[in-house]
Order: C-alpha cells, then sequence, then structure tokens
C-alpha cells in the first residue's frame, strides 16, 4: 500500500516534470523568452520539489530508526498528514512501534521473572567472564560462600585459598565437593561448572548446592544397612557357638551336679569334640569376616601409569577365556574407544574387571544360551568407560542400591566384599561403578573413569 501510493505520486510528479521541460523546448523553438524563463524557473522549483518527495520517506525512516535505535518507543508518528503515502507510512511504522514496545514489555517481564528465579533458587548459581569478574552471583552462592558481595574471582583468595583454587581449576562438565568453615559452621558444599557464550563474551556457570544434608541422611541409611549386615554376619557366627556352649555343658552335668571324671564316657567325649569343632569352625569364620572387614579398609593407594588399552583388554581375554570355555559363554568384545592408552593402576583395574566378570559368569549359572559383553568406549571429557553385560538372572529392583553395600550377598558362600571393593578402587581413580538391571533379560556393570 505505501509503496503504490508512492509510486503513484513519484510517477504524477515525472509526468509534470517532463511536461514541463517539453514546454521549456517549445517555448525556447519560438523564441518566448520571457514565457520561457517563466516555464524554466517553475521546471527548476518542481524538480526541486520532486527531489524533496523522493527523499521525504528516507527522512521520515532515517528519523524513526534513529529514534528506535535509542530506545524511543514512545514515538508516534502524525497519521493526519495531507501526503497519502506518508500517512500509509506514518500508520504501519506507529504499528511496528507497538510491536517493539509490546516486545520490550515482555523482555522486561522475562528478566524479572528470572531475576526473581535466580535471586529465590535454594541453588547457588555464579556465572564468571575471562577475565575473572563475576557478571552473576546470586543470595543463595553469596550465603553457601559466606561472602556478602563478590566482584572478582581474586577476593576469593583471600577469604578461602581452597575455595579459590577450585573455581579456577574446576574444569566444565565436572563436580566437586569441598567442605567449608562459615559462621561456626560446617558447610559441605557441592560444585559443578559449564560454559556458555553471550553477547560475544565466554563465561563459566557454577552451581552450588549444600549436600551436607542429603549425606548425612545418606550416611545414617548406609550404616544402618551395615550395621544389619554385619548383625546379621555376627549372629549366624554367634548364636550356634552358644548353642554348642549349652549342649557341651550337658555332657559334663549329670541331675544338676557335674560329672566326676570316672563318670564321663567315651560318648561324652567324642559330643564335645564334635562340638569343639564347630566352634572352631565357627570361630575361624569370624576371623575370616573380620579380616575381610580389614581389607576393606586398608587398600592400597593407587599407581597411576599409562595403560595400553587393547593390550590390557586383551590380557583380561586370556584371563577369563578358560572359565568362559569351561562354562559354554559366548563372550564378545566391542571397543570404539579413541585413545591408545589411559591413566590407571592396571592392577586394581584388573581386579575390579576380573570380579565383574566372573560375577556375571556366576548370575548365568542357569541360563540356557549364556551371553557376556564386553564393551569398551569413550565416556564424556575423553574418559574411558568399560560395560559388562550378561543376560543372567539378574538383580531385582529392591537389591540395586545394596550390592556395594559392604558385607551383602546373594550368594551362598559370597563375602560380599568384592563390589564394595571394587566401588572403592574406582572411587581411588576418581571414577565410578554402577549397576543397571532388568532381570531375567539384562544387567550391566559400567566402569568410568
Amino acid at each position: 500500500m505505501i509503496y503504490r501510493a508512492y509510486f503513484t505520486g513519484v510517477v504524477i510528479r515525472l509526468i509534470i516534470q517532463t511536461a514541463l521541460a517539453v514546454l521549456v523546448g517549445y517555448l525556447l523553438s519560438d523564441e518566448l523568452w520571457f514565457l520561457m524563463a517563466i516555464a524554466g524557473l517553475g521546471t527548476l522549483l518542481f524538480g526541486i520539489h520532486l527531489i524533496y518527495y523522493m527523499n521525504a520517506i528516507n527522512r521520515e525512516l532515517r528519523f524513526y530508526f534513529d529514534a528506535i535505535r535509542n530506545g524511543d518507543t514512545n514515538l508516534q508518528m502524525k497519521e493526519q498528514v495531507k501526503t497519502r503515502s506518508l500517512k500509509e507510512l506514518h500508520r504501519s511504522m506507529n504499528r511496528v512501534k507497538e510491536h517493539i514496545a509490546t516486545i520490550k514489555r515482555q523482555n522486561e517481564s522475562k528478566e524479572r521473572f528470572f531475576n526473581e528465579l535466580l535471586r529465590g533458587s535454594a541453588s547457588g548459581l555464579m556465572a564468571i567472564d575471562a577475565s575473572g569478574y563475576v557478571e552473576l552471583a546470586n543470595d543463595s552462592a553469596l550465603q553457601m560462600l559466606g561472602l556478602p558481595v563478590i566482584t572478582h574471582i581474586k577476593l576469593l583468595q583471600q577469604h578461602n585459598g581452597e575455595l579459590y583454587k577450585l573455581i579456577v581449576s574446576l574444569p566444565p562438565g565436572e563436580s566437586k565437593t569441598l567442605k567449608m568453615a562459615i559462621h561456626g559452621g560446617i558447610k559441605q558444599l557441592a560444585f559443578k561448572a559449564s560454559v556458555f557464550k553471550y553477547d560475544e563474551k565466554n563465561y563459566k556457570l557454577f552451581s552450588i548446592n549444600d549436600i551436607k544434608a542429603q549425606l548425612e541422611e545418606s550416611e545414617m541409611v548406609t550404616w544402618q544397612k551395615m550395621i544389619r549386615v554385619l548383625t546379621h554376619e555376627i549372629m549366624n557366627s554367634v548364636a550356634p557357638i552358644t548353642s554348642l556352649g549349652n549342649s557341651l555343658k550337658r555332657f559334663l552335668i549329670l541331675n544338676g551336679d557335674s560329672k566326676l571324671p570316672e563318670q564321663i564316657t567315651s560318648g561324652d567325649i567324642g559330643g564335645m569334640l564334635q562340638g569343639l569343632e564347630v566352634i572352631e569352625e565357627r570361630g575361624q569364620g569370624l576371623l575370616d569376616f573380620v579380616d575381610d572387614y580389614r581389607t576393606l579398609t586398608k587398600l592400597p593407594k593407587p599407581r597411576f601409569a599409562k595403560v595400553d588399552t587393547t593390550k590390557w583388554i586383551q590380557k583380561i581375554g586370556l584371563l577369563v577365556a578358560p572359565r568362559l570355555e569351561a562354562e559354554h559363554i559366548h563372550f564378545r568384545t566391542e571397543s570404539s574407544y579413541t585413545h591408545k592408552s589411559f591413566s590407571g593402576d592396571e592392577k586394581l583395574l584388573t581386579q575390579v574387571l576380573l570380579n565383574l566378570i566372573y560375577n556375571a559368569i556366576e548370575a548365568m549359572q542357569e541360563t540356557q544360551n549364556k551371553q557376556l559383553t564386553l564393551k569398551v568406549t569413550d565416556y564424556e571429557g575423553g574418559s574411558l568407560s568399560i560395560g559388562v553385560t550378561d543376560n543372567g538372572k539378574g538383580i531385582t529392583a529392591d537389591c540395586l542400591d545394596q550390592v556395594f553395600l559392604p558385607f551383602y550377598t546373594t550368594k551362598r558362600e559370597g563375602s560380599g566384599i568384592g563390589l564394595s571393593l571394587s566401588k572403592q578402587i574406582m572411587h581411588m581413580h576418581k571414577g565410578t561403578l554402577e549397576v543397571y538391571s532388568v532381570p531375567h533379560e539384562q544387567t550391566t556393570f559400567q566402569m568410568r573413569f
């Protein structure tokens, strides 16, 4: 509409300008100098008017965009003008201005909403630019760090050296915990870092959470579970010993009095010896149990070195090959790990992987078509992920959170420390050991480090 009216106005004015030019030529040919001068002056003035008319829209647009660029959304273009093209242009400009004002109000509303969301968030959030300046730190972050305000991370160096080192060194995508004494109390803070780019600037975003309460609750639950298991194991050994003690007393008592030496028969002696053997056996069981517990608390520190991934996996395959063949298990290895080597303690990691494979073999005792897969892949940030998958009986949902608990076992002759040791070894490698199971279909133990 605007373009059509403007185009029509230009065409009409060009026709008039052309007509005036022709008139000047005609008067010049007839040597009517006075009339030609008047017509020439009219042509010049109308030419100036044509140029002014053609630049009118440009002037309006320049004025309009200057106002928008300066943030003047209160600008109102006059719609009651004589020029039709300008009238339509002003109407369109006012509609665009209203649309921009609406978007601005919506953005301001969203900004207030997100500011309130950040301010009221229970998690601490802190955004730091590449120069170390703190662009954002919500109230929760300041409260957890025990600071009234923070503008640069160098202030953290004076406040808490360990906190400063963690903020500077924590890679994106990773998380760490830090115990801090703040306002006379202890806080266990969990930090997780991520990166993003905004307005051509790179930022590092930290989420901060006080996990002390969760850790204490989790620790209490773990202790309760462990105490139940310990109580079960100890009672299994002590109860028979107590019962046998009462039984052995009967071999030496007659009618409520102690037997004389000549009253003790060979049957009494045989019964006592048999009872003492059982007591010795259960006592040795308790000693073994205590020794297993000591093993859990005295793991050697890992000696990190470069481990050739391919050779290590091949070595594992050779170690388990006789057992796999004897159990008629179809075993396959899949590897898509892109690095030739990784850093770790080969002996300790071999212990973990062999334990997982042997557990998988035992889980498939009643399975017909036994399948075992060892899958080696990349994980986040170039880390190594190893999955041991079998199609055995699996683990029920109510047991999944107990399999790594010390002394918990579903095996008749199991000690219940294998997976606990494996979990500790993975923790010493700054890694994880997790389990996923669909009973009688597929169970996977995943090592990541």
